[in-house]
């Protein structure tokens, strides 16, 4: 049985970034840059007024007398305005600054005496200009490959008059779940019956995590049908991510559909609480994962081994591929008696790390009331105010 870390090596040594392709601007929302980008026009691209006022010599302003009032120049075109000594011109926020003057006067600092103005408050030479290239050089680098695209870096990159970006492709996705005792949402429950809560729960965290088209598909416990329908969406898709039926039970098909398929899994059980009988297999360019049955086994393997595995897919740098993680003062003493690491749920708040509910690895109620989990080591003790790492979910 292979440790945690050995089965993570395992998984990241078969997995590569995705191609890239171009993408409009407006497309691009929370995808990830294939290349470094850099600036081709700065920001911004000329001096100019940061308030409504007058451009002015700041010299001039230290005294009483008027300044003669000789053009406007208002935001938009540049009309190669000189300011001559003793003088003002009108100006708006954005606006070229003309040439000889140094400063602008906020026109609240002023007092308005027919076609010249009286400087109440004088300012000081570059006040309130803002020059070019002050935010952004051309050649300065506005994003590194693998950057998640925000609101505010799309508005950066719009400033550079781009139409497209180059991004990393959308990864197709399948999540199977398998199972007869599997429910769909809105159906009635028969006697031994549960509703399908995994596929819901892993959908979610794989659009939490990555843009990605998602297949949705169900298999009950029947070799024919999970050999057929895992043969098509591993031909179709990178990822596939199943959910239950790769434990040693009789009704467990997984296995035996991949061997009906001529896979052979690259590793099967992982030294993990919860989500000991996990399974990874490689087939052409197709990730795929099985995962235990029980929800919150599910819930840490994904986090544990699926999505370091995406976001190295998608082109997220290595540094961001795990959990993140926070120091947090532990609020109970804490032991692992088994014999495997065993992930607590719990939460922090305020920087102190309580477990919550029941840490068997059905109880979802527990997980959903959290925030973060804690790695204990097999025989490990955990003192009451001690300081640990925490992954927050």
């Amino acid at each position: 049985m292979l440790t945690e870390q050995e089965a993570l090596a395992r998984i990241l040594a078969l997995v590569s970034v995705l191609p890239s392709e171009r993408l409009s601007l407006n497309k691009a929302l929370f995808h990830r840059t294939a290349k470094a980008i850099f600036a081709t026009v700065a920001l911004p691209g000329f001096d100019n007024s940061a308030m409504d006022g007058y451009a002015v010599r700041a010299a001039e302003t230290q005294g009483k007398a008027p300044l003669h009032i000789i053009a406007e120049q208002p935001a938009g075109k540049d009309q190669q305005l000189m300011l001559p000594p003793r003088s003002a011109i009108r100006i708006f926020t954005g606006a070229p600054m003309p040439r000889g003057a140094d400063a602008v006067i906020m026109q609240e600092d002023v007092r308005a005496e027919g076609a010249s103005i009286v400087c109440i408050e004088p300012v000081e030479p570059e006040e309130n200009v803002r020059f070019t290239g002050c935010d952004l050089f051309v050649g300065q680098k506005i994003m590194d490959a693998g950057e998640r695209l925000t609101p505010a870096k799309l508005a950066v990159l719009a400033t550079q008059g781009l139409a497209e970006i180059e991004i990393v492709s959308s990864p197709r996705i399948a999540i199977v779940s398998t199972g007869d005792e599997l429910v769909s949402a809105g159906q009635p429950l028969e006697a031994g019956q549960i509703y399908n809560s995994n596929a819901v729960m892993l959908e979610a965290l794989v659009r939490q995590q990555a843009n990605a088209e998602v297949t949705l598909a169900h298999f009950p416990d029947d070799l024919p049908a999970i050999t057929e329908g895992l043969g098509q969406l591993i031909a179709t898709h990178v990822f596939v991510i199943l959910s239950g039926g790769v434990s040693v039970g009789d009704h467990d098909c997984v296995k035996p559909a991949l061997a009906a398929l001529g896979i052979k899994p690259e590793f099967w059980r992982v030294q993990i609480k919860p989500g000991k009988p996990l399974l990874f297999a490689q087939s052409g360019r197709c990730h795929l994962f099985g995962l235990p049955g029980n929800p919150v086994s599910a819930f840490v393997t994904y986090q544990v081994f699926v999505r370091p595995a995406l976001a190295l897919a998608t082109g997220v740098p290595e540094a961001e591929l795990r959990m993140p993680a926070v120091s947090a003062t532990l609020a109970q003493p804490l032991q692992n008696l088994g014999d495997r690491p065993h992930y607590l749920r719990g939460k922090v708040v305020d920087g102190v790390f309580t477990p919550l509910g029941s840490q068997q690895s059905h109880a979802l109620f527990g997980l959903s009331q959290g925030n973060a989990l804690l790695r204990v080591d097999s025989g490990e003790t955990c003192a009451v105010g001690e300081v640990r790492t925490v992954l927050i979910y």
